[in-house]
């Protein structure tokens, strides 16, 4: 099943287990990867989504500035995160569903599959877009 957090948020109040976990519990490495971080926050915060007391544009800002602050801005996370934002607002405005956010949501992630091969400066650590791509189970950039 697609998971899209935007989705999840607006639906219920515990985010689906990120695949590659345990049961819903994640066993928990030395060190947490910056996508397994930005989803351990992401899962936090839909909790409050589900009580009403956050909106999706104020998660998504919430996302991206802990994304910032973890491994910086690239281009590829600033691409993905934009549209991620830009749906969150037209979702919050009732102008889309969840269905379409995730139709919206996953044709940006296959484009980067796509021209990920064929792209000249790769950033290190694309978190956010890595984050994106498990929780839609779509393969890793590069694989």
């Amino acid at each position: 099943m697609v998971v899209f957090i935007l989705g999840a948020l607006s639906a219920c109040a515990v985010l689906p287990p990120l695949p590659g976990t345990s049961g819903g519990v994640a066993v928990r490495p030395a060190v947490v990867s910056p996508s397994q971080r930005l989803y351990e926050e992401a899962q936090a915060l839909s909790a409050r989504v589900a009580k009403g007391e956050l909106s999706r544009v104020a998660v998504a800002d919430q996302l991206g500035a802990l994304r910032v602050q973890l491994v910086g801005r690239n281009a590829v996370d600033d691409d993905v995160f934009a549209l991620y934002r830009q749906i969150a607002v037209r979702r919050d405005a009732g102008q889309i569903d969840g269905a379409k956010a995730q139709q919206l949501m996953q044709q940006r992630l296959q484009m980067w599959l796509e021209r990920w091969p064929r792209l000249a400066s790769k950033p290190a650590q694309p978190a956010f877009t890595s984050f994106m791509l498990k929780l839609y189970s779509l393969p890793a950039l590069g694989q």
